[in-house]
Parts: structure tokens; C-alpha cells; sequence
């Protein structure tokens, strides 16, 4: 591992390992993040990503439903979520807004939108295998 990098990898495999996975990503960000809403963005960003994972990805066997790497830089955190499943487009719609989207939701779709609205940047790539990857990236303050 490099000096300048940390990392967590956790694999999840149900809703039920949600709650985990929050509390694993709160006590990550505490770590390097100088402000409580810098982690909060970050947690309802990369949560709502491994929902997405979950709730859209295909059970392979001996694989995980879904996987969660979060890696921190001196600069950023960076959050890669992996799922296999249908692909998704992530570039549909670029900016969030909660008069146009939130009150006039539909089950669904409001997603990606809104963790782009958060987040400095988001990557989806589709792997082979029908592995969806979405590399999602928040600038902080680090507080080291």
C-alpha cells in the first residue's frame, strides 16, 4: 500500500449490511474529513451507491452482491462501487435540484443525479463479466 493512500475494502451482500457499511464509511471519513457535513456528504453519497449496487446487482456465486473500496489520498476521498447486473446510465441527467427532481419524484432515478449533485466526480465504467464500476470522488479538508 502507499504511503500517501489508505484504504478499507468491504463487501456487502444484502440490505441488512447496510448499517455496517455506514458506520464503516462515518468511521473512515472521521479519520481525515475536518467537518461533520464533509462526512456526512460523503456518507449519504456512497451509501445511496451501495443501495444502487444492492437493490440492481445480480448474486454471482462466490462473489459478493456488492463491493465497497474507500481510499483516501492527502486530497480526497475516493469511493469504488462494484456490482454485477445490467449496466446503468450515469449520464443521463447532470444536476439535481429538489423544486424540478425531489418534488416531482417517481419511484426512482434520483439516485445518480444526486450523489453527482455531491460529489467532485463520477465515473461509471462497465467491466467484463457485467461488472458495473462507479468510481465516485469528494475533495476534503484534511484535517491531518
Amino acid at each position: 500500500m502507499d504511503d500517501n493512500k489508505t484504504k478499507l475494502k468491504i463487501c456487502l451482500n444484502s440490505f441488512d449490511d447496510l448499517e455496517h457499511i455506514r458506520e464503516s464509511i462515518i468511521n473512515f471519513c472521521r479519520h481525515y474529513c475536518s467537518s461533520d457535513e464533509e462526512i456526512d456528504i460523503l456518507e449519504m453519497a456512497i451509501l445511496e451507491a451501495c443501495h444502487n449496487a444492492v437493490l440492481y446487482g445480480t448474486k454471482i456465486k462466490n462473489k459478493s452482491l456488492c463491493e465497497l473500496e474507500l481510499i483516501f489520498d492527502n486530497q480526497s476521498i475516493k469511493a469504488i462501487v462494484k456490482n454485477y447486473g445490467k449496466a446503468y446510465e450515469v449520464l443521463e441527467k447532470d444536476s439535481f435540484s429538489i423544486d424540478q427532481d425531489f418534488l416531482q419524484y417517481k419511484n426512482g432515478g434520483l439516485g445518480i443525479p444526486l450523489i453527482k449533485s455531491l460529489m467532485d466526480s463520477v465515473e461509471y465504467s462497465r467491466k467484463s463479466n457485467n461488472m458495473n464500476e462507479l468510481i465516485i470522488v469528494k475533495k476534503i479538508n484534511n484535517k491531518q
